[in-house]
């Protein structure tokens, strides 16, 4: 068994037994709430650890476990991803979630999803893929309806019942590629002419589009971010998030589709794009209140990440691969920080209205500073990590005009959502500082997107 081997299956441990045994301890005093949350984090971190262990032991290639996962640089950074937005949630989460009566099934659930990204993002194996994809979505549902207030719960009904229709279409796709393939593994070659394969691929693509949340898949996503509980958006949105992109660019890899065929990708793949990006950006324009702005922002952002889906099976396919992953770590790292803001806000002034902003500064000098930094990075603007995420995405569509410009286009626009928030926040008004640990989880999530602003040239020699 090699170090890469071993690094997993001690994390694959962790992250299973910590959980089972977090549910069966927690019996609702304070002193098992602390010795759950340090657990969970501890878990968290020792897995994020042996994650960068491996990305810093060797970025070539590796095939494990018989050949049904593959370690790459993507995966790594998709892991480390998923794995830093985990700590910043639950480093958040800990005022909120030590008074809910199911806050060890939260804690439970969180890291079994973290699990299921894991996995996800180096499998090579259709069954790992679609038991790692029941894992982690079936944890994001619960987790969705975990508060049990009616707002949540009605986000999570819809939220399920997209989940189940994407899932479904998910099983299709599958079959029309196994049949085409004969085989379970990703990374055989297909057959040189392979039937059904257009099918596979439009099915795939749709399902796993949804999970994203990239129009006009993205019914269940204004409703989930805007009814459900705070901190529980703050994991869905971000982490919840990196099951999608996994699972397509996992799947998009392992396909060496012919001419014609790819070319359709780059249709389908480039319409998705250009839709969310048009369709996100100018639904946030009308919105007022922070979680709904967010929301439809987060399908603009899906919309940048299929540039770098469109563009994957082209001649700038290892451009694409370093966009779609700075993209994503910048993505998520911004989610889980901002909707832990918006937590702090709705808490202090009882409601997330963008005038409530109104004060912040004058109070929490750098809560304004990290919150804006974050803001910062969703608009692309340089050194933060969404700078260059954007970067790479629009290098990679060089060769293709209409989505370079539209994406310029788009980046622009979508400052006049982001610089109402930040002119919010730095506007005078009153406000109160409250201590609380979401507090420190936006802190936490500003400095490692300036930290990954500063290293994503190295990210981005690694992966081409």
């Amino acid at each position: 068994m090699n170090f890469q081997e071993l690094s997993l299956l001690v994390q694959s441990l962790i992250l299973v037994v910590i959980p089972l045994s977090i549910i069966h301890i927690d019996d609702g005093s304070e002193r098992r709430f602390g010795w759950l949350f340090y657990s969970s984090l501890a878990a968290a971190l020792v897995s994020f650890l042996l994650t960068m262990a491996q990305l810093i032991y060797g970025v070539s290639t590796v095939e494990i476990f018989s050949g049904t996962l593959e370690l790459n640089a993507s995966g790594y950074i998709l892991s480390l991803a998923a794995e830093f937005s985990t700590l910043v949630v639950l480093i958040g989460s800990q005022n909120q979630v030590r008074s809910w009566s199911a806050r060890s099934s939260f804690i439970s659930l969180v890291l079994l999803t973290l699990l299921g990204v894991i996995y996800l993002s180096f499998a090579s194996n259709v069954l790992v893929v679609v038991t790692s994809w029941a894992l982690a979505s079936a944890a994001t549902y619960a987790i969705s309806m975990i508060v049990k207030d009616p707002k949540s719960v009605d986000g999570g009904i819809k939220y399920l019942i997209m989940g189940i229709v994407s899932s479904s279409i998910m099983i299709f796709g599958f079959a029309f590629l196994v049949s085409t393939t004969g085989t379970l593994s990703l990374l055989d070659p297909l057959p040189s002419s392979p039937p059904f394969l257009e099918l596979a691929l439009i099915f795939l693509v749709v399902a796993f589009s949804f999970k994203i949340g990239a129009f006009p898949f993205h019914a269940w996503l204004p409703d989930v971010y805007t009814e459900s509980d705070r901190i529980v958006v703050s994991f869905v949105s971000s982490v919840g998030k990196v099951i999608g992109i996994a699972a397509l660019l996992r799947v998009l890899l392992a396909l060496q589709l012919p001419g014609s065929i790819s070319f359709l990708s780059l249709v389908i793949l480039s319409l998705i794009s250009l839709g969310s990006m048009f369709f996100g950006n100018f639904v946030a324009f009308s919105r007022r209140t922070l979680s709904s702005i967010l929301a439809f922002s987060s399908i603009s952002q899906a919309g940048f990440l299929f540039i770098g889906y469109a563009t994957l099976l082209t001649s700038t396919s290892s451009i694409a691969l370093a966009g779609i992953a700075v993209q994503t770590v910048a993505y998520v790292v911004a989610q889980a920080g901002l909707f832990l803001f918006v937590s702090y806000v709705e808490r202090v002034k009882g409601s997330d209205e963008i005038s409530a902003l109104n004060g912040l500064y004058g109070a929490n000098r750098w809560l304004a500073f990290s919150s804006t930094i974050l803001l910062v990075s969703l608009l692309g603007i340089p050194p933060l990590a969404g700078f260059w995420g954007k970067l790479f995405l629009f290098e990679a569509s060089a060769n293709y005009p209409i989505l370079l410009v539209l994406g310029l286009l788009n980046s622009a626009i979508s400052a006049g959502y982001y610089l109402v928030i930040m002119r919010e926040i730095f506007r005078e008004g009153q406000y109160t500082k409250v201590e609380s640990t979401e507090v420190d989880g936006v802190h936490i999530a500003a400095v490692v997107t300036i930290l990954i602003g500063i290293l994503a040239p190295i990210i981005f020699e690694t992966l081409v």
